[in-house]
Parts: C-alpha cells; sequence; structure tokens
C-alpha cells in the first residue's frame, strides 16, 4: 500500500468518526427532545383527567370516544361506561338539535364554536356551555363542558387547592411513570433542598431507593424514613410516603410523594435517648451509692447493737458487782441486827424487820434490772438462757408455753454472738405476744434444716395487721429484721390471716 492510500484510508476515518459524532449529539438532541414531549404529554394527561371541568373527546359521528373524571362526575355515569356513547344523549331534547348543529358547522381551520345548553332532567338539569374544536387532522373534536352557575367558583376553588397546595407544610412532589419528578411545590424544595430547577426530571429512585420506587411503579405504595443531606448543606430526616395515580385506562400514570421534615423529632428523640441514657447512668450510681450507705447503715446498727449489749453486759456487771455486793452487805448487818432484836417488841425491832424486807425486795429489783441487762444465765448456754426466758415468762402471765430445742451437738456449735441474737429475738417476740397477740398458747422452736438454723416463735392470737408491721415508731420487728441481716440470714412473718395467729421465722447459717 502506497503512502497516498494509507493518507485517503486515515481522511475517511476522520470524515466517519466526524459523521459519527454528528449523528450521535443529533440523536442525544432528539432523545431530550422526546423526553420533553412525554413529559409534556404526562403533564397534558394529568391535567386532562384530574381538571376540574369535564373534558371529552369525541368522534365526527358525536360518539364519546374518550373523557375525564369530571366528566363521568357531570354526567352521573361511570368513567369506563362513557365512551361509545352519543354526548347528546346526556342533553335535554330542546338543546340537542343545537348541539348538532354546532357540531356540523366546525370546520377544519381549527376555530372553536360555543353554545348554551341544558342537561337532562335525570342528571340534574343544570346549564351548561360547550366549546368545541377540530383536531388538526379533522378527524375527532375536542369539547370542554363547564357548569355555567359554578364556573366561577370552580375557578376559585382551583386557586384555593393551588394556594393550599404551595402553603402546604408537607413537601408534595409529582413523578411520570418512568419515576422522574415533574413537579414539586415550596415546602418538598425547602425540605430537601432541591430547587425546582434541578428536582425536575430527577429520578425518583434517587430519593427513596430503587427498591421502593420499582415497588411503587408497579403498582404498589411505600411508606418509610429517609435521611439526606441538603446540596447547600445540612443533614435532614423525613418520612416518605409513595402513592401511585391511576390513568384513563387503570395503568400507572404517575406517583405523588408527601415528604414530612422529622429532623426535629429525631432530635427530641435523640435528646430523650441522652437524657434516659445519662438517668439510667445516674440512677444506677444513685442506687450503688444507697447500696453502700445501706450497708454502712448495717454495720453501724450491728455495731451499735454490740455495744448496746456490751453496755449492758458492763452495766449488769456493775450493778452485781458495787451495788449488789453493797446491798447483800447490808442486808448480813441488819440480818445480823434483827437476830439481836428477835422477840423485842419494840418500835425499833419493828423498823429493823422493816428495813430487811426493804433489802431483800431491792435485791429482787436489782437481780430483775441485771437479768433484762443481760441475763447471767446466758454464760451457760443457750439452752439454759432460753428455758429460764420462758419459764420467766410462763410466770409472768397465764399463757401456755412450749419449748422445742434441738439436741447437744447442734446447740454446741452455735457460737456466743448467734445465741444472743436468737436470745434476744425470742425475747422481743414474747414481749410483743404478751402485750398485743391476745393469745392463749405460745410456742418456741429451735433447729436445724440442712445445716441452718430454724427458730420460729408462734402463737395462736389475733395475727399482726400488715399496716401495724410498717406502722412508724414501731421498732420490734426491725430491731429483729437487723439483727438477722448483720449475720447474713432470713427473718419473715407469715401471711396475715385474721385470728391465724402469728408465726416468726428466722434462717441463721452455722
Amino acid at each position: 500500500m502506497t503512502r497516498t492510500d494509507a493518507l485517503r484510508q486515515w481522511h475517511e476515518l476522520q470524515v466517519s468518526q466526524l459523521e459519527l459524532e454528528v449523528q450521535s449529539a443529533a440523536l442525544a438532541e432528539l432523545e431530550r427532545q422526546k423526553r420533553e414531549v412525554e413529559q409534556g404529554l404526562l403533564r397534558y394527561a394529568g391535567l386532562f383527567d384530574q381538571g376540574p371541568v369535564c373534558y371529552l373527546a369525541l368522534a365526527r359521528d358525536g360518539m364519546i370516544a374518550g373523557a375525564n373524571r369530571a366528566a363521568a362526575a357531570l354526567f352521573a355515569v361511570p368513567l369506563q361506561d362513557l365512551p361509545g356513547q352519543p354526548v347528546e344523549r346526556f342533553l335535554a331534547p330542546g338543546s340537542q338539535p343545537g348541539l348538532r348543529r354546532m357540531l356540523a358547522g366546525l370546520g377544519a381551520d381549527g376555530a372553536s364554536a360555543s353554545m348554551e345548553a341544558q342537561l337532562f332532567e335525570s342528571i340534574g338539569g343544570g346549564r351548561v356551555r360547550i366549546e368545541a374544536r377540530l383536531d388538526h387532522a379533522g378527524e375527532a373534536i375536542r369539547m370542554v363542558v363547564s357548569d355555567v352557575r359554578s364556573h366561577e367558583q370552580n375557578d376559585a376553588a382551583l386557586r384555593r387547592a393551588f394556594a393550599v397546595l404551595d402553603n402546604l407544610g408537607e413537601g408534595v412532589a409529582v413523578a411520570d411513570a418512568d419515576g422522574a419528578i415533574v413537579a414539586i411545590n415550596p415546602a418538598f424544595s425547602a425540605i430537601s433542598g432541591l430547587v425546582e430547577a434541578k428536582a425536575i426530571g430527577s429520578d425518583l429512585a434517587a430519593l427513596c431507593g430503587a427498591d421502593a420506587a420499582l415497588n411503587v411503579l408497579a403498582g404498589g405504595s411505600w411508606q418509610g424514613e429517609l435521611s439526606g443531606r441538603r446540596p447547600e448543606g445540612g443533614d435532614y430526616q423525613a418520612t416518605l410516603s409513595l402513592r401511585t395515580m391511576a390513568g384513563a385506562d387503570g395503568d400507572v400514570a404517575g406517583v405523588v410523594a408527601v415528604l414530612s421534615d422529622i429532623s426535629r423529632r429525631k432530635q427530641a428523640e435523640s435528646a430523650l435517648q441522652d437524657l434516659r441514657r445519662n438517668l439510667e447512668t445516674r440512677v444506677v450510681q444513685r442506687t450503688a451509692e444507697l447500696l453502700h450507705a445501706n450497708g454502712q447503715l448495717r454495720q453501724l446498727s450491728a455495731h451499735m447493737a454490740a455495744v448496746k449489749e456490751e453496755e449492758r453486759k458492763r452495766i449488769a456487771r456493775e450493778i452485781h458487782d458495787e451495788l449488789g455486793q453493797n446491798l447483800l452487805a447490808l442486808k448480813l448487818d441488819i440480818a445480823q441486827l434483827n437476830e439481836r432484836m428477835s422477840g423485842r417488841r419494840t418500835r425499833f425491832a419493828r423498823r429493823v424487820g422493816a428495813a430487811l424486807e426493804n433489802i431483800d425486795a431491792t435485791l429482787r429489783s436489782v437481780r430483775g434490772i441485771m437479768n433484762e441487762l443481760r441475763p447471767s444465765v446466758l454464760d451457760l448456754g443457750l439452752a439454759a438462757a432460753l428455758e429460764w426466758l420462758v419459764n420467766d415468762f410462763r410466770h409472768r402471765s397465764s399463757l401456755h408455753y412450749e419449748l422445742a430445742l434441738p439436741g447437744e451437738a447442734v446447740l454446741a456449735a452455735i457460737n456466743s454472738e448467734t445465741s444472743l441474737v436468737l436470745f434476744r429475738i425470742v425475747q422481743e417476740a414474747l414481749v410483743n405476744v404478751l402485750r398485743h397477740s391476745r393469745a392463749t398458747q405460745v410456742a418456741v422452736r429451735l433447729g436445724m434444716e440442712e445445716g441452718v438454723l430454724l427458730l420460729e416463735v408462734e402463737d395462736n392470737g389475733i395475727g399482726i395487721v400488715p399496716a401495724c408491721r410498717e406502722r412508724p415508731g414501731s421498732f420490734g420487728l426491725i430491731g429483729m429484721q437487723e439483727r438477722v441481716d448483720a449475720l447474713h440470714g432470713s427473718f419473715s412473718l407469715n401471711e396475715y390471716e385474721p385470728g391465724a395467729g402469728c408465726c416468726v421465722t428466722v434462717h441463721l447459717p452455722l
């Protein structure tokens, strides 16, 4: 191949490339014009179908070929039943000849003709204005029928509808059957940040997602939440509801999208969640502090109980060592003096006898005080202490007392601290029985179940009403509870039943 042939082929290729580029540009321009025409047709179809006045498409013989919803409402006939019917059927007989003359006189130049007519009586008999013209091909008639009396009202209603749409707080967008947005209201721009020039022609799928758009365009509906970022900056969150618009043939003609801004609500929910988390954290912290304080209070209560017992023990010992011994020495001296004065009936002898009796009574009181403070029988063991306590109450009242104790092995395993707690609980329970129960029988049972000490003090009295168990100033039950808690045990009362008595139950680990 010569150099000249190669240059010629290269030149031909360049020319072919330029022709292809020109053709591509021409095809792109044709595609753009096609989309514009389709969008225009969609707008026209929407206006035709949703228009507030009656639009009709007629054949040259006056038969209805197409109609909008307003026509179906005006003629009181379902929309699908209108095609194929003569339009003059819906006019009063007096108006039908005029309609026929007007339709026959329509010229091919596209000039319109109009008349007023009266509807048939069965559909209201109202006055209407009819405007008609031939299309460019001269094969079909375009007709507009409007109610003469409500024409201005329809215009006012239409203006009000557009005013409401423009001032609506919810964003509204209309998309065609292919999912391209063809119209929006100002609220839609305010929420999404898309101005009308950018929103028109954009894909609905970019707003709600491809899956949601495909489902809606297939004849369904969709509702959900979405978040986005406005072109000028700033995030937004909104709920989006998609509904289809049906065309005259029943197919999907477009989609109506309603956008509601929930950014403030989401911010409030987020703030509420933060507040709830903070409150939960504070509650946990406060609970820990209260548990710690409660533990310290229990330790303090146990310490105070131990200090109280030690103080009782010290006072009882001092009374025994000081007052008791002094009274005993004084009794011995008075007893010797009384022996010397025996047989005499003098006033002095009687005074000596009375003094001796007074000392004996004082000694008994001192012994009672020492036993109330801390019975010396505790030093002999828990069994002896409980037997002494029950016998003391048996002598002080007419109640029938029963005492059941475990074997020596169990009693030997109970240390002094636990013995003192059990003794004080039994003592407080017997005092409550004596004061409040109106009982005739009391049973004190001490035993062991599965390695745990079990103490029960049960009576057949009136029981303890729940309100009385938490009555302010009643510290007996509280004191028993605190003593048991200090030893990591459990304290409980039976459920109240009138006349069923009361049972105090204590479990203490060995």
